[in-house]
């Protein structure tokens, strides 16, 4: 049997000031550009890098993973879909099981409430709260992603921000 790792990033915390026409263009605020390269080099200091990650376009996610990336000097494939702009838990597991990559570590960048209700699906009801930039890593037991399922992961463990940095 395999394993995988599947890291849930929800985006950085995002700017409610700035003028912008949608919220699908709302942009990253100060806070959230400095969390999101401190987590970027937070998971390269732990060996934490993904091989594959999957962003919700949205520009406050497409942003916070691009500065992860940077600052982390991580060196992952990065495929963006609106697909997860509003996605639900049914069609987030869709599209991972639909991916067609033999990434051991594989990152999600999305948004609430679906980084906790992802983590409780695949986690067996597990009960996280994911404040802006938190990060959380399941662990499967399993050879592809196609065979990622509900109650199939273990939590390994959730940064925040404030865990990991102490703001």
């Amino acid at each position: 049997m395999g394993s995988k790792k599947l890291y849930i990033f929800r985006h950085g915390k995002s700017d409610w000031k700035t003028k912008y026409t949608t919220d699908y263009e709302r942009p990253l605020a100060d806070r959230g550009i400095e969390a999101a390269k401190n987590i970027g080099a937070h998971l390269s200091k732990i060996g934490q890098i993904p091989d594959y990650i999957v962003s919700s376009s949205a520009k406050r996610c497409s942003d916070t993973v691009n500065l992860a990336v940077v600052s982390g000097g991580w060196d992952s494939s990065i495929k963006t879909t609106r697909s997860l702009y509003l996605a639900g838990v049914e069609e987030t597991i869709e599209v991972i099981q639909t991916l067609q990559v033999d990434a051991k570590r594989l990152m999600l960048v999305t948004h609430e409430p679906l980084c906790s209700s992802l983590v409780s699906e695949l986690c067996m009801g597990a009960n996280v709260k994911f404040p802006t930039a938190s990060i959380a890593r399941l662990d499967f037991k399993i050879k592809d992603w196609s065979e990622i399922d509900s109650d199939k992961g273990q939590l390994a463990w959730l940064l925040t921000p404030k865990s990991v940095f102490g703001k």
